[in-house]
This record gives structure tokens, sequence and C-alpha cells, in this order.
């Protein structure tokens, strides 16, 4: 499968597609210069394929290149995903 994630400002979410199809999404809003990571969601059948992790890591990928943003992980997925990847520990508000 070759997933591409793209950020959706308009929608305030992070999208993933293959080819055309959605296949899963983060929404978001902000509070201030924290982004808040609100609720994944993930089509059953795409489920345990690696969707909604590759669509945070392109979050904090791309927080990572930002100099004000902080991340608020709200959605129970994303807090689950940061705990096993400890390297992106340093983008969330304190």
């Amino acid at each position: 499968m070759s997933l591409s994630v793209t950020h959706e400002p308009d929608a305030e979410r992070y999208a993933a597609y293959e080819g055309d199809e959605l296949q899963g999404w983060i929404v978001y809003d902000h509070v201030g210069s924290t982004m808040r990571l609100l609720h994944a969601e993930v089509p059953p059948v795409m489920r345990n394929n690696g969707v909604g992790g590759d669509v945070v890591r392109a979050i904090l990928d791309d927080l990572r290149g930002s100099t004000t943003d902080r991340l608020q992980p709200v959605c129970g997925f994303v807090v689950m995903w940061m705990r096993r990847h400890p390297e992106y520990a340093d983008l969330t508000t304190r």
C-alpha cells in the first residue's frame, strides 16, 4: 500500500490517501500556538495497516519543522502512538 498524507488546513485535518481514495484522517484545532489533535478516524477495513500511525508521524514531522506550534494530543490513539514513539515527546505541551 502506497499512502500519501496531505495537510488539508481548510478542513483542519491531515488525511491519508491511496491514489484518490481517502484511507484515514486526524482532525485538529489550534488554541494559541498549540495544535490539539482531537480525533483519528480510519475505516474498519483499513485498521491495523499503519494508516493512523502514518498520519500521526506526518503531523509530528511537520511540527518538528515549526518553531511556534506545540502539540496537545487529545485523541486516545495519538496518545497511545506517542507513548510508543518517545522520540516525539519534546513536541508536547508542558
